[in-house]
């Protein structure tokens, strides 16, 4: 294996571990206690199982460290860097501060950095803003279900 193969397969072990480890971060506020809190809320009948969820990031948290991978050294990290934070605040703030409004705010940022993040990546591959596109529309469903939760409890 060359030295830049190896680079490369480098910078993909550090990116699915930033993505992933945000995850699991974010997992960490789903305790018990707070488990019983949301399964008390009126929720949408558009809610999926809660096992839903672990799958669906664990894709997308895939596909995001790919795209970032794809573009990294020609794009400025900043969008798709602020995007991932805000990704990682959203379960501190809807599950830990028990706060669905504020949590709704942070998914409105989320959603506009995880746009202007594809928009960056698009300049240099289209691939790695396609590889986006799933996290946007789980993003936007996400919003709808958050929204539910806001407006009927």
């Amino acid at each position: 294996m060359t030295r830049e193969k190896i680079r490369r397969a480098g910078r993909l072990l550090f990116l699915l571990l930033l993505v992933h480890g945000i995850g699991y971060i974010g997992g960490g506020y789903m305790t018990p206690e707070v488990m019983a809190w949301y399964h008390g809320l009126t929720k949408s009948a558009l809610t999926p199982p809660d096992a839903v969820f672990g799958a669906v990031w664990s894709v997308l948290y895939t596909l995001m460290a790919v795209a970032a991978w794809i573009v990294w050294g020609r794009v400025s990290p900043r969008w798709f860097v602020l995007q991932l934070a805000a990704n990682g605040l959203w379960p501190f703030v809807f599950f830990h501060l028990r706060m669905p409004a504020a949590a709704l705010a942070v998914l409105i940022i989320m959603i506009g950095l995880l746009g202007r993040t594809m928009r960056g990546f698009s300049a240099r591959s289209h691939l790695a803003a396609g590889l986006l596109a799933p996290t946007l529309a789980w993003g936007l469903f996400a919003a709808y279900l958050n929204a539910w939760i806001v407006v009927m409890n």
